[in-house]
C-alpha cells in the first residue's frame, strides 16, 4: 500500500469489518424487531387520536364554561344595577 501506513490501513480495516458486523445485526435485530415497532406505532397512533379527541372535548368544555361565565356575570351585574337603583331611590 503505497501512501497507507501498514498499522493505519490495518485499523481502517478492523474498523469497517466492526461497523459492517454492526449493521448485520442491527438489519438482523431489525427485522425481529420489525413487528414490535409496527404494534408500537399502531399504539402510539391510537394514544394520539384519543389525546386529540380529548383535547377537542377540553376545549369545548372551556368554551362553554366560558360562556356561561360570562352569561352569569351579565345577570349579576343587572342585579347589581337594580340593587343600586333602589338603594339610591330609598
Amino acid at each position: 500500500m503505497q501512501g497507507i501506513e501498514p498499522k493505519f490501513h490495518s485499523s481502517l480495516i478492523d474498523r469497517m469489518k466492526y461497523y459492517r458486523d454492526l449493521l448485520n445485526e442491527i438489519d438482523n435485530e431489525c427485522d425481529n424487531r420489525s413487528s414490535d415497532f409496527i404494534s408500537q406505532t399502531s399504539e402510539l397512533d391510537e394514544l394520539y387520536d384519543d389525546y386529540l379527541m380529548n383535547k377537542k372535548k377540553l376545549e369545548n368544555s372551556i368554551r362553554n364554561y366560558r360562556q356561561h361565565h360570562l352569561d352569569l356575570r351579565k345577570l349579576v351585574t343587572a342585579g347589581l344595577r337594580e340593587l343600586r337603583k333602589k338603594v339610591k331611590q330609598q
